[in-house]
């Protein structure tokens, strides 16, 4: 067998001409391939990477048209849609506004002087309604029990004799309890109490007697009010024209607004023995 000869690799360089071979610095764009590859190859080679002149082009041309599109003005609202828009507004907040007087607080002025010298004419204050809301509500589905109040609130309600105006007085007796003036003095008598208690009054004149004769019981559903001036006519209230019905109380006042240097939350009474 005759003995293949090795046959030393050949030396690529010396089968190309000086010209096509790389220079130093020669510059060589991505994708394209070098004079020695096409060599080596044997055949002639294209360029493979795309024309990115036209792509970039292409792409700028679409940005371009987006752009042009976010910045186009929005078109012109007519008259009707801003007045509409205007309307809707002012019908939303007259229907809020109307819902918070009626369910849960109303601001009224105090007229006259039959709560002085804690609350004087003009003063602004703050009902809270929530209490009376509720009660009607749960009234409705023939829940018959009472409103819960406290000995001290302050109530803004319809007198039983005229429903057509409205008064602030104090609730001084509660369901169940027999109140007594006798003298210009006022007793309670309730369960904890039997022999009755003289309610600590330190909001009032103390100079002042207080007129008047009175001996009831407070009737489940109804209160015992009297105003804090207990002057001669100070006050026409529950030892004139007998007890308050809850059904007639608005609500009770809870924040003055008005006059500002007195504004804030009032506190009510604590009646050391009253509890």
């Amino acid at each position: 067998m005759q003995q293949e000869q090795e046959q030393e690799p050949a030396d690529v360089s010396a089968r190309l001409e000086e010209s096509e071979l790389l220079k130093p610095g020669t510059d060589i764009k991505p994708g394209q391939p070098t004079p020695a590859a096409s060599a080596l190859a044997g055949t002639k080679l294209s360029p493979t990477q795309p024309n990115l002149d036209s792509d970039i082009k292409e792409f700028n041309n679409f940005a371009t048209s987006l752009e042009a599109q976010s910045t186009e003005p929005e078109p012109k609202k007519g008259i009707l849609h801003v007045v509409w828009e205007i309307a809707k507004t002012l019908i939303i907040a007259a229907v809020v506004v109307i819902f918070i007087n009626t369910f849960i607080f109303q601001a009224y002025y105090v007229d006259g002087s039959s709560m002085n010298p804690d609350f004087i004419n003009g003063d602004y204050l703050l009902v809270d309604k929530t209490k009376t809301s509720l009660k009607n509500i749960t009234s409705f589905f023939g829940d018959k029990s009472s409103a819960q109040y406290t000995r001290g609130d302050i109530l803004v309600f319809r007198p039983p004799e005229n429903m057509q105006i409205f008064y602030i007085k104090r609730v001084i007796g509660l369901p169940g309890e027999r109140v007594t003036l006798k003298d210009g003095v006022l007793k309670i008598y309730n369960e904890k109490y039997p022999e009755g208690f003289i309610p600590d009054e330190s909001y009032i004149d103390q100079d002042t007697k207080m007129e008047g004769e009175v001996d009831t019981v407070v009737l489940p559903g109804n209160l015992f009010v009297i105003g804090d001036n207990r002057k001669p006519g100070g006050s026409y209230d529950s030892r004139f024209w007998g007890q308050l019905p809850q059904k007639n109380v608005i609500g009770t006042a809870f924040f003055r607004v008005i006059p500002l240097n007195d504004a804030g939350f009032l506190n009510l009474p604590k009646y050391d023995s009253a509890q």
